[in-house]
């Protein structure tokens, strides 16, 4: 048997394992983290966000071509609901958002004899179907893997304290057909994400909880309550 298949082999054991206990556990005891027909809403806050590293990022790569470059970071927040449709398995919604805003300043004046400066601002939001497997999950703590589909919004705005020239609506000569980039542009995509996560419960109904994975921040943190 190769090394690869040794690891999957003793994974799939160990969840195998970790949800056998589980159950052993909730035929115990009457009030655990996770259990059937229940519904959970969660608020979060993101961490280490993904954001945050493009913003610093493009500030290098811009200074090259403008005066001035400032950043202002938007944090990703993090809104769910879900469902236990078993004492393992729940579903739901993950809805989420984040951005940031570019501050581009010209060596030049407006003639209000104002430095002429703009604004790009990115702004994103998530709306994704939720399916999470709980591996393990007794009266005090959750642990649990995540994985969201659904769409992402991705949208661009541009504005400039220039009263006389729109500096940021400008043309796109293609050769047979000119085209002018409009000052807002919004662009949907498909979003994903996967994450593993712990839910600690303070008490039988609240719960601080945290994620870490492929998301719009690799971390989160909040606050989940149990119905």
């Amino acid at each position: 048997m190769s090394i690869r298949s040794l690891c999957i082999v003793t994974a799939f054991l160990s969840v195998h394992i970790l949800s056998a206990q589980t159950e052993i556990y909730r035929a115990e005891v009457g009030n655990v983290a996770f259990s059937k027909e229940k519904t959970f809403v969660s608020v979060g806050y993101g961490l280490m966000n993904a954001n945050f590293i493009l913003a610093n990022t493009l500030e290098k790569s811009l200074l090259n071509g403008w005066d001035e470059v400032n950043f202002s970071k938007v944090p990703n927040w993090y809104i769910k609901g879900e469902y236990a449709l078993s004492n393992h398995v729940g579903v739901g919604v993950n809805v989420a958002t984040g951005g940031l805003i570019a501050h581009v300043f010209v060596d030049s004046l407006n003639n209000q004899s104002v430095r002429i400066a703009g604004d790009l601002t990115y702004r994103t939001w998530s709306a994704l179907a939720r399916f999470n497997y709980h591996a393990l999950s007794n009266e005090k703590w959750d642990i649990y893997l995540g994985a969201g589909l659904g769409l992402r919004m991705n949208t661009v705005a541009v504005s400039s304290n220039d009263p006389l020239t729109d500096r940021w609506n400008f043309p796109v000569n293609l050769g047979f057909v000119e085209k002018r980039i409009p000052n807002k542009l919004s662009v949907p995509t498909i979003g994903a994400d996967f994450t593993l996560g712990f839910a600690y419960h303070f008490s039988p109904a609240i719960a601080a909880y945290t994620e870490m994975g492929m998301a719009k921040s690799a971390m989160q943190a909040g606050i989940r309550a149990k119905f």
